[in-house]
């Protein structure tokens, strides 16, 4: 099946079941089963098949590149809602080029090493874990040092106003730097 042929609320069941099980979650039961894009256990919930993740990631991504993108042109106010609009409206060779674009402003915390100086130039995560990050001191223009790296993708530790913090590996990845 083409990803062209599913309907903007598909994507939608799709980027949803994507983030629960970023976050460790069961999905509820959707039916997509059909389409081969996800497979329904009762009791257990829902489960992407690779079709399904491979789609689900894929709308997530562009959606958390749009959020950061319209955050660059000054966009403040439901960034949110925009990005779920505009994620199924863009094509992939738009998605690169707003992704080149945004790497050239900033790149992951995660990608850096120990020891590395910077500043924070956003995050680019769900309204939860960036409320988290705030209220840890982790905000926009905040100076940064990375103090530790834990092997085998854990913790990164920072040192932040004064104080030392440990941010989950895939957390940082969302945390763009100078």
């Amino acid at each position: 099946m083409k990803e062209d042929s599913l309907s903007e609320e598909m994507e939608e069941y799709l980027e949803a079941i994507y983030r629960k099980k970023e976050k460790g979650e069961n999905a509820k039961a959707l039916k997509l089963e059909k389409k081969g894009l996800l497979i329904y256990k009762p009791y257990y919930g829902a489960k992407l098949t690779k079709k399904g993740r491979k789609i689900g990631e894929k709308v997530t991504r562009k959606h958390r590149l749009i959020e950061r993108f319209l955050g660059l042109i000054g966009i403040k106010r439901k960034v949110h809602e925009k990005a779920c609009v505009l994620e199924h409206a863009i094509p992939d060779d738009v998605e690169k080029g707003i992704k080149k674009l945004l790497m050239q402003k900033g790149v992951p915390l995660a990608n850096l090493r120990v020891g590395t100086k910077t500043r924070i130039l956003g995050i680019m995560t769900d309204k939860k874990s960036a409320q988290r990050l705030k209220d840890m001191g982790l905000t926009k223009g905040t100076p940064i040092t990375i103090t530790k790296a834990a092997p085998f993708k854990g913790p990164i530790e920072l040192s932040v106003r004064g104080t030392r913090l440990a941010v989950g590996r895939k957390l940082s990845a969302r945390i763009f730097v100078k």
